[in-house]
């Protein structure tokens, strides 16, 4: 039922109410004079017009009921959002928890690792600690075993200082490549073993005897004088004068011809002058050598530096016994400054003849990679004399 019925009902039932009260006031009027009966008479149909409306207690409880809903619907929809809220609040509380776990658990591990690795290195620290005192326990034996060596063996000083001359010459021909100073390490340490007059070490001596041959037969190479004129030339590289284009003037230049002062000889004169500026006007030349492009300084700079790292590239090859790389440097360096330094300048010249003569230079390596003299020397300063075993291989 909508507003409009209601209130039609509304109408007719103050109308009805109306009605009843007429017959009543009928009544009441006949006793009246018939004067104030036919004014009431006359008032009578204006009491049957149709009466006011006023605003009922309908439309009042219309306007409840849609307050009643909406806050119905209010509510309603606030205890939803709330309970959404909570099970939102409640997910991400567990998920937090989760995250709190495993946080937890990924904090731990670290810790469980690195008391795994403390553990491991007081056990690793116990074993050296134990590794250390059994070498030097195996020290102090060998120590005492040297000394009572000493003891019953006079020559044992004039063991180790051949021992200690042979050590020298391997540091000498492996380190430094110096296999002249070697041999004269090895031939001394010879002396030292003959000096002491034992015919038992004759394997020992003929041992330092193989290797002082080896050793003589590797050409000697002089490492630190080509690393100097290596240096030399580097630090003069700068002083090198550049290839310039130089386009020579017109020699064969016709000098101008001279102008008489004469006015009779104007017209000669004035061919002279249309000559002179004719041959200053057009002038060609020409060049049958190649023509080298002028470097910019940052390229002259950039050349100068490529150079000196060949060139250093080369002594580095030079240490390392690298023949291959040490020619190639070598070569390409000498490559370029043929290429871009003035060849007809006295400094250029000698550079490039250094060059050539450093590539001619020969690195031999030494193929052998111990002497045969080393053991037979630790025998020696260990037991004081050499055992059979070796005398017999020998």
């Amino acid at each position: 039922m909508d507003k409009k019925d209601l209130d039609e009902n509304a109408v007719e039932a103050k109308i009805d109410a109306q009605a009843e009260t007429i017959p009543q006031e009928a009544e009441q009027t006949n006793s009246r004079s018939p004067k104030t009966l036919d004014a009431s008479n006359k008032e009578a149909p204006k009491t049957k017009t149709k009466p006011e409306i006023k605003a009922g207690s309908s439309g009042v409880s219309w306007g409840f009921l849609f307050n009643f809903v909406f806050l119905l619907l209010l509510t309603f929809t606030t205890c939803g959002g709330g309970y959404y809220l909570y099970q939102e609040l409640t997910a991400q509380k567990e998920k937090a928890s989760a995250l709190s776990v495993e946080l937890k658990q990924a904090l731990n591990e670290p810790n469980r690792q690195i008391s795994r690795l403390a553990k491991q290195q007081q056990e690793l620290a116990s074993s050296t600690h134990s590794g250390i005192d059994q070498i030097a326990a195996n020290q102090v034996q060998l120590n005492e075993r040297v000394a009572k060596l000493a003891l019953r063996n006079p020559n044992h000083w004039m063991a180790e200082e051949a021992k200690y001359l042979v050590r020298m010459a391997g540091n000498k021909l492996w380190l430094e490549k110096d296999p002249s100073t070697a041999a004269s390490l090895l031939k001394a340490a010879d002396t030292r073993i003959e000096s002491m007059k034992d015919p038992s070490l004759t394997p020992l001596r003929k041992a330092l005897a193989k290797d002082i041959s080896a050793v003589s037969a590797i050409k000697s190479t002089d490492i630190t004088g080509t690393v100097l004129t290596l240096d030399s030339m580097i630090e003069h590289l700068h002083q090198l004068p550049l290839n310039r284009v130089e386009l020579t003037n017109a020699v064969n230049r016709k000098e101008a011809p001279e102008m008489t002062e004469s006015i009779d000889d104007w017209q000669a004169n004035l061919g002279k002058f249309w000559q002179s500026i004719m041959d200053d006007f057009v002038v060609v030349r020409k060049r049958t050598t190649d023509i080298t492009p002028i470097l910019t300084p940052d390229q002259q700079w950039y050349l100068v530096e490529n150079i000196r790292n060949k060139l250093l590239q080369s002594q580095l090859a030079l240490y390392r016994q690298d023949q291959v790389n040490y020619r190639q440097s070598l070569t390409l360096a000498r490559k370029w400054i043929y290429q871009y330094f003035d060849l007809n300048d006295p400094q250029t010249q000698a550079a490039l003849s250094a060059l050539e003569a450093l590539k001619t230079l020969e690195i031999q390596t030494p193929t052998m990679e111990h002497f045969h003299s080393t053991a037979l020397l630790q025998q020696l300063v260990v037991h004081g004399n050499l055992l059979a075993s070796e005398d017999s291989s020998l």
